[in-house]
């Protein structure tokens, strides 16, 4: 298969998850089920520091689970969008602003992903082998290639998004475990 091919066909299938997404009907339920699950994993872990994401466009809903950690004292850093396809990191302290995608993105101070102790991040979907497919930028490839290994890494994702198999090139970040409302899935 060609790189046009792999490129061909993740546009196909991130295509083929965003329009299932944008049919999927609002399930509050979902908030706190994925709550529970991260709150139960950061528990265990003694996180201290995690890195995380504000859900748009569908994506599963964490922010439960955002409060939670806040609540517990727990450092949260969220992404940021650069103009250069690059992520920094700020504190967050539960302000948005809306960033250079036009949606909204963590206002607090200046962060890092040194010291963390879990990330959690979205995806359109991920493999049974734990490749991730995000929404194409690589902005996520990118910022978490040079993490320690010894830090999990957790895609947040629909049930029906664990795939067999997903297109995939050599950038491509591979994920410890995948949470999805059922539980978590580790490779």
């Amino acid at each position: 298969m060609t790189e046009k091919d792999v490129a061909e066909d993740k546009r196909a299938l991130r295509q083929q998850i965003k329009m299932q997404r944008a049919a999927r009907v609002l399930d509050p339920e979902l908030a706190s089920i994925f709550c529970t699950h991260l709150a139960e994993l950061s528990l265990v872990i003694g996180a201290k520091k995690i890195a995380a994401y504000l859900p748009y466009e569908g994506e599963p809903d964490i922010e439960l689970f955002l409060d939670w950690a806040l609540d517990q004292a727990i450092e949260v850093v969220l992404p940021v969008a650069n103009q250069d396809g690059s992520l920094s990191w700020v504190k967050f302290d539960g302000g948005t602003k809306i960033g250079i995608h036009g949606f909204a993105e963590a206002s607090g101070s200046c962060s890092s992903l040194t010291e963390i102790d879990l990330a959690v991040i979205p995806a359109l979907a991920v493999s049974i082998d734990g490749v991730r497919l995000g929404k194409g930028k690589g902005y996520y490839d990118r910022a978490f290639e040079k993490l320690d290994a010894e830090v999990p890494v957790v895609a947040v994702i629909y049930s029906e998004e664990l795939l067999e198999q997903v297109p995939s090139e050599q950038h491509d970040l591979v994920v410890s475990m995948v949470l999805t409302p059922s539980g978590f899935t580790h490779f």
